[in-house]
């Protein structure tokens, strides 16, 4: 059993894998680099206010990056973006989350960023969810050949088999997972 399911921004596109106690709740973050273009992404309403800012620049970050977030889960986005130059800066989205799956049960917060940096697009998600066991459980249900990379103060720091991260936040009796995934990517065109 594991605590985090895989998702990843590959060559091709939008790949991912699933552990089996979660299956698709939290995205074991992955960092990806890739110069292929990326299929149509699903329209959801991150990909919905890609349109309504009018964004040509991370056109497919944005929305792949919210998809890998809010995966296995319903959710509300609040988006925001520059009017008057979109594609110069960056675009912001908060989302409160719901899950009701077997692994996991209740609300999770999360951040998509993406922001043009020449003909590149990089983004970061953040994903918070809170859990009732100690964070001194949580290593064991981590995917196999996580590493403990450091601690910030009380916070255990691993690094993922696949890249990214995962923050233990002892929250109590219970643990925040909080976990990091970033990508970069071509920017989009915009369809």
């Amino acid at each position: 059993m594991s605590l985090l399911g895989v998702a990843a921004l590959g060559a091709a596109g939008y790949a991912g894998m699933h552990y089996d106690a979660i299956g698709n709740f939290l995205s074991r973050p992955a960092v990806a680099e890739t110069n292929a273009a990326a299929p149509a992404p699903a329209d959801t309403p991150f990909l919905q206010h890609v349109k309504q800012a009018g964004l040509q620049a991370c056109s497919n970050v944005f929305p792949g990056l919210g998809e890998l977030l809010t995966n296995g889960a319903q959710y509300s986005v609040q988006s925001t973006w520059n009017t008057e130059t979109p594609d110069k800066h960056a675009v912001q989205a908060l989302v409160g989350m719901n899950y009701a799956t077997e692994g996991y049960k209740g609300a999770a917060a999360g951040v998509v960023v993406a922001a043009p940096t020449g003909s590149l697009c990089e983004g970061s998600m953040v994903r918070v969810a809170p859990f009732t066991a100690p964070c001194a459980d949580m290593p064991a249900l981590l995917p196999k050949g996580s590493k403990l990379a450091n601690n910030l103060a009380q916070i255990s720091v691993y690094e993922l088999p696949d890249g990214g991260n995962a923050m233990l936040l002892p929250t109590g009796d219970g643990c925040a997972v909080i976990s990091v995934a970033s990508v970069t990517a071509t920017q989009g065109d915009g369809k």
